[in-house]
């Protein structure tokens, strides 16, 4: 059976996931975002107020935390990160594993620059031996199932009242455990693409109908 090494160590207000070793990295995140090696992956809750510079609050708040900055990916939401949502699946002898959060109040049609509060922070974490091109290729398949759910779920940016395909600040977050590059491809119609658009989907209606239904 597939297995990943990663561990998730909970705190208050931000969870670590912990790859154990270096793990290929393709990230949007604010902080060591980018295209490079990882060991460690944050997720955090700030204050709906927040408005300092990530790169340099960020690194404040590592150093107090006694965090290492270098190899470590952040990201920032203002919903609780308790709120987050795992999901796992396996592909033949590999394995893929989600962990989400999501908070849909800054929803913006294309062509809206409203900003509030409000960020989906999609981690995916794979042992599938990925190339670069279609480690991208994976980000484009989160992105694209993440817009569907919000499409599905008719969340609407609240000054145009267009259907929303995302917050101003959402960031997906890849990271691949292994080295080798045998596949090429992670469009929809492939298996990588496929798993990933259904956890991050399904993640997503989890969490709205969970937290945000009722609202």
């Amino acid at each position: 059976m597939a297995s990943l090494s990663f561990m998730i160590k909970e705190y208050n207000d931000y969870y670590i996931i912990d790859f154990k070793r270096p793990v290929r990295k393709f990230s949007s995140a604010p902080f060591n975002g980018g295209v490079g090696t990882s060991l460690r992956y944050i997720n955090r809750t700030v204050n709906l107020n927040y408005n300092d510079d990530p790169s340099l609050e960020i690194m404040e708040f590592l150093i107090r935390n006694k965090i290492d900055l270098n190899g470590t990916v952040v990201t920032l939401t203002a919903v609780p990160v308790s709120q987050r949502v795992i999901k796992s699946i396996n592909i033949d002898k590999y394995k893929m594993e989600s962990v989400i959060t999501a908070g849909f109040e800054n929803a913006l049609s294309i062509g809206n620059r409203n900003n509030f509060y409000g960020t989906v922070n999609i981690a995916v974490i794979t042992d599938m031996p990925l190339s670069d091109a279609a480690a991208i290729n994976l980000m484009q398949s989160i992105t694209e199932a993440k817009a569907q759910a919000m499409n599905d779920l008719n969340i609407m940016d609240k000054k145009t009242g267009l259907r929303s395909p995302g917050t101003s600040t959402d960031t997906v977050n890849v990271f691949i455990d292994n080295f080798n590059m045998d596949i090429r491809y992670a469009g929809r119609l492939t298996d990588p693409g496929y798993y990933s658009s259904l956890i991050v989907y399904d993640s997503i209606i989890e969490i709205y109908k969970r937290h945000y239904l009722k609202l």
